[in-house]
């Protein structure tokens, strides 16, 4: 019984959602689509009009505009 508690302790925690304070969305062409791109960040810089942001594996991520930023709530 204590083990089926636990488990369901850890899937309710881990079900939590993160909330990301901005959505930065862009149209990209793949292949010979267009598809809609969405990238949700907590902070990022800019270097002249395009944004970067670094991941949590320290990679960068680059974004050319044109892109739009909306702040989530």
């Amino acid at each position: 019984m204590k083990k089926l508690a636990l488990l369901f302790i850890l899937v309710l925690t881990s079900c939590s959602e993160k909330k990301y304070k901005y959505e930065i969305t862009k149209e990209i062409f793949y292949g010979d689509s267009l598809y809609d791109a969405i990238w949700y960040v907590d902070t990022f810089e800019f270097d002249g009009d395009t944004i970067f942001y670094f991941n949590s594996d320290s990679s960068k991520v680059i974004i050319h505009p044109p892109y739009n930023i909306k702040e989530t709530k």
